[in-house]
């Protein structure tokens, strides 16, 4: 069986932390993608009138969250239930995935009345998963609010929680080697993804990460889902393995 990734691209992930894919979601479910979120939008926010979008949700740094129709099956469908995610999700995990019951959501970010660059800031997810994906379900530009990432980080905060997946950082006596770490990653020049719609970015789940700075004239689009293997329940909590790629037959080569 071909293996969707080349062993090129297996090797940036496992250096990285993330990848980016070109085109592989389906047109029709992004165009119901942000329908859906146009349909619930304020009614402040005019679709074909791009001036209504500036310094929107201000007071939430400028992101929308829209979660209510996660759980919809042609919502499933656009990340977990594309052929070609399921297959990368496998080659890299093993064949056995969870099965979800909804996704993450809809995540917007809107352009910022301050054109000056802010510094990006990184944080690492608290809830349990192995492989995130980021779904553009529309265009974004360069400095368009694209999911940002800190190459590399996920090698230093792996070992600095007491689980494997969960958020449970190392105690007190570990103080000075965690803000190390953190210091470590703060020294990284962060990545700022773009590209056009359908296009997905991977990262790991100790990937330092955060939404960019939209400097753009619009909203970017994104739909946010977590692969996870079965087992995920089974192991979450167990102290993280000396090998980071213990459960992931695919870098690992098991």
């Amino acid at each position: 069986m071909n293996q969707p990734l080349t062993a090129e691209q297996v090797d940036f992930f496992r250096d990285n932390g993330y990848l980016i894919l070109r085109k592989v979601l389906d047109p029709e479910l992004m165009a119901q993608t942000r329908d859906a979120w146009w349909d619930v939008a304020p009614p402040e926010l005019k679709r074909d009138d791009p001036e209504t979008w500036v310094g929107a949700f201000a007071d939430s740094r400028y992101t929308l969250k829209y979660r209510d129709r996660s759980f919809e099956p042609w919502m499933i469908g656009l990340l977990y239930g594309n052929p070609e995610l399921q297959a990368v999700a496998k080659q890299l995990l093993g064949p056995e995935l969870k099965v979800p019951e909804r996704i993450r959501g809809i995540y917007c970010v809107f352009p910022d009345t301050d054109k000056q660059p802010r510094p990006a800031h990184f944080h690492v997810d608290a809830h349990a998963f192995h492989l995130g994906v980021v779904g553009y379900v529309d265009d974004v530009p360069p400095d368009g609010g694209g999911f940002t990432v800190w190459p590399g980080s996920h090698k230093h905060f792996y070992h600095r929680f007491k689980t494997a997946y969960t958020f449970n950082p190392l105690d007190e006596n570990k103080e000075v080697q965690d803000r190390e770490a953190w210091q470590a990653v703060q020294k990284i020049a962060p990545v700022h993804t773009y590209g056009s719609a359908g296009d997905v970015v991977l990262w790991h789940h100790r990937m330092g990460h955060g939404a960019g700075h939209n400097r753009s004239s619009q909203v970017r689009q994104a739909v946010l889902y977590d692969f996870c293997r079965a087992d995920l329940d089974t192991v979450q909590d167990e102290p993280p393995p000396d090998d980071m790629w213990r459960d992931w037959p695919g870098i690992n080569g098991g």
